[in-house]
């Protein structure tokens, strides 16, 4: 279906299973996201199954949007190179004004009208891409852009990267945001979007933009057009605007160190750059709540759910929706604790012949009987945590590869006839449920046993609240 598969679904959510791995690979457009936003708050007051296999599949026949690399030089893209044209009459930046409830960063720079107007234009093959302004502040880069539809099919219109000066963004979490109820345009509707992306402030992007099209066309299946254009576009817009401040400060959760590394203030948002220590004996998978503090005299400002970048074993960015904090006498970041697990625990051990755990990382995963008969080989894990903090909990994630008794490396192969999965919260009882299938294939039957299956991710919250000054009224360090 795309040419790219798989990852992003996963990074994107942070609670589909390694089970997805089979399906085509997205970035979730903005209508999805109000979905599951919307989905968070109905299960404040009822049960709700966020992600089973049916439901990713749906989303993935749904929404078409790859993923690259992270700041680094593109692969050659067939992507016919075309030249734009002039808008005669400047665009209305106010068509976009709806798209903003779902970005501080938009509703930043329309409120301060430091959008930079583009005003330029593509049309081929029936479909025409108008770039209104765009406006980039070394972190994030958005473009604004309409698409019109003028054939007789219904289509969309995806960008699928963008590049400074050859480097290109990443597009691990880019989007394009729009207001309307889809992100199908029927023909003769124009749509307006937000395409957002990520800048990964290492990466050495440079003056000038290239962006590349790729119209869907939903009645054949197939892609009808993929193009470029350039754009003279510079990856930082307000480099002179900007604040970044080195704290040196550090949080202790549970004996482990987070290490704040910097904190940036853009006239788009705020960007605090965590890392984990090296020396800690926990991986630490999510920070839970965080909380940014301003204070000024008897003045408190807070600000609630950031967004987040290049969350890895390693580090998180924070991307708090605010420009305001720089001009505060103190900000300081506070947590409600961690989702974390110990190093020497990420493992489960099981014996195939005997369906049997051996070793994992605590008494809440067992292996469970299916609904259908499971294939040779295949099992079913379910996980289940009570006072689990619901709300914000992940499913479990399990590499794609096992180790048997001998040291030897397979790979897990797809599903067979175990249909269940799923991560399912309920935070009225604040409890949370895994089911995941594991099909390590019927000669794993004859493997030396017992197997062992890493683990990428495991719900385990440690509840412990920590907060670490960040800036204080005074120069740049």
């Amino acid at each position: 279906m795309l040419e790219k598969e798989q990852r992003i679904l996963e990074r994107d959510s942070e609670d589909v299973s390694g089970r997805v791995h089979h399906l085509p690979e997205m970035k979730l457009s903005t209508a999805v996201r109000k979905g599951i936003a919307q989905g968070r708050s109905r299960e404040m007051r009822k049960r709700k199954l966020l992600y089973g296999i049916g439901a990713i599949a749906a989303t993935a026949a749904a929404i078409l949007i790859t993923v690259s690399s992270l700041g680094v030089a593109p692969k050659e893209k067939q992507y016919d190179l075309v030249q734009t044209t002039s808008i005669p009459q400047p665009a209305d930046l106010e068509s976009f004004r709806p798209i903003a409830k779902y970005d501080q960063g938009i509703a930043a720079a329309l409120d301060k009208g430091i959008v930079k107007p583009i005003n330029q234009s593509v049309e081929r093959k029936g479909f025409r891409i108008d770039i209104a302004g765009a406006f980039t502040d070394g972190r994030k880069a958005y473009i604004m852009y309409s698409a019109t539809n003028n054939t007789d099919h219904t289509g969309y219109s995806l960008i699928d990267f963008l590049e400074f000066g050859g480097v290109e963004a990443s597009s691990i979490r880019a989007e394009s945001k729009h207001a309307m109820g889809s992100n199908a345009l029927m023909p003769g509707q124009t749509g307006y979007y937000v395409y957002t992306a990520n800048l990964v402030p290492s990466a050495p992007y440079k003056e000038g933009a290239t962006i590349g099209v790729k119209i869907w066309d939903a009645t054949s299946g197939n892609y009808r057009d993929q193009f470029k254009f350039t754009l003279p576009l510079e990856p930082n817009l307000f480099k002179n605007e900007e604040r970044i401040y080195h704290p040196g400060s550090t949080l202790i959760v549970d004996g482990q160190k987070i290490n704040v590394r910097q904190v940036q203030f853009t006239p788009l948002n705020a960007y605090v750059d965590l890392e984990y220590d090296k020396s800690n004996d926990k991986q630490i998978f999510k920070l839970l709540n965080p909380v940014l503090i301003g204070k000024s005299g008897d003045e408190t400002k807070k600000v609630y759910y950031p967004d987040t970048m290049f969350s890895d074993d390693t580090k998180v960015t924070l991307v708090f929706k605010t420009n305001e904090f720089d001009r505060l006498d103190r900000t300081d970041l506070k947590i409600a604790g961690m989702a974390a697990l110990d190093k020497n625990k990420m493992k489960i051990v099981v014996d195939l012949n005997k369906k049997q755990i051996i070793e994992a990382p605590d008494t809440h995963i067992q292996i469970i009987e299916p609904d259908n008969p499971a294939g040779a080989g295949e099992i079913l894990f379910h996980f289940k945590l009570e006072k689990a903090q619901a709300a914000e909990s992940f499913g479990m994630w399990l590499e794609d590869s096992f180790t048997d008794a001998n040291g030897v490396k397979h790979k897990r192969l797809s599903p067979e006839n175990i249909k269940q999965g799923g991560h399912l919260v309920s935070t009225a009882d604040d409890y949370t449920e895994d089911y995941n299938a594991y099909n390590f294939g019927k000669e794993a039957l004859n493997y030396p046993q017992p197997l062992t299956i890493g683990v990428k991710k495991y719900w385990n919250p440690i509840m412990e609240s920590q907060s670490v000054e960040l800036v204080t009224n005074q120069p740049n360090k």
